[in-house]
C-alpha cells in the first residue's frame, strides 16, 4: 500500500505540472478518476498517508475539470529547463498508465489511447521549444537555422499523426516552412536576376 500511495503522489505531482495544452482535459479526468479510486483502495485497507488526505482536493479538481467553467492552462515550454521538467512529468505519467491494473475497469484500448496522448504531449512540448527557438533565429536573421528547426518540429508531429490534434499543428508548421523558404529562395534568386 505504501508503494501505491507514493506512486499516486508522484502521478498527482506530474499531472499538476503539465498544462492543458499538453495533456487534454479528457486525459486529466481519466487520471483524477483513477487517483480517487486509489484513495478508495487505501481507505478500505485502513492505510493512512498524506496522499489519502488529498481526497477533497482530488474531488474538487475533478469536478472543476468536468465543469464548463474550467479555465484551460495553455502555458507553453519556452526553454530547455521547462522542456526537461515537462518530459520528466510525462515519463512518470506514461509509467503509471502502464501500471494501471486490469481490475481498475479501464480497457486496454482506453489505456492505449491515453498512452498515445501522453506521447503526443511529449512531442508537442518539444515542438513548442523548437518553434520558439526558430522564432528567435528569424529575429536574428538566421533563417537557415530557423528552417531546419521548423522541419524537425514537423517531422516530430508527423510521427504522431494518429492523434487528431496533430493535424492542426502540422498545417501551421508547413505554413511557417513555406514562409521561410519563400524568403530564403527569393534572396538566392535575386542576385541571379540582377546579373541578367
Amino acid at each position: 500500500m505504501s508503494r501505491l500511495s507514493k506512486r499516486s503522489e508522484r502521478l498527482l505531482y506530474s499531472l499538476e505540472m503539465v498544462s492543458d495544452r499538453y495533456l487534454t482535459v479528457e486525459t486529466k479526468v481519466f487520471f483524477f478518476e483513477y487517483l480517487l479510486d486509489v484513495v478508495g483502495q487505501l481507505t478500505n485497507a485502513n492505510y493512512q498517508s498524506s496522499f489519502v488526505l488529498k481526497k477533497a482536493y482530488l474531488d474538487h479538481t475533478l469536478s472543476d475539470l468536468k465543469s464548463k467553467q474550467h479555465i484551460l492552462s495553455k502555458g507553453r515550454v519556452g526553454n530547455q529547463e521547462q522542456l526537461d521538467q515537462i518530459h520528466g512529468a510525462l515519463q512518470c505519467i506514461l509509467r503509471e498508465v502502464r501500471n494501471i491494473p486490469e481490475n481498475y475497469g479501464a480497457s486496454r484500448a482506453i489505456i492505449r489511447h491515453h498512452i498515445a496522448l501522453a506521447r503526443y504531449a511529449h512531442a508537442l512540448a518539444y515542438r513548442d521549444l523548437l518553434v520558439k527557438q526558430a522564432g528567435m533565429d528569424m529575429d536574428n536573421n538566421k533563417k537557415g537555422q530557423a528552417l531546419e528547426k521548423y522541419r524537425i518540429a514537423l517531422s516530430i508531429m508527423e510521427k504522431n499523426a494518429s492523434v487528431t490534434q496533430s493535424k492542426r499543428e502540422m498545417t501551421r508548421l508547413k505554413n511557417k516552412i513555406q514562409d521561410v523558404e519563400n524568403v530564403l529562395f527569393a534572396k538566392k534568386e535575386k542576385p541571379e536576376s540582377e546579373l541578367k
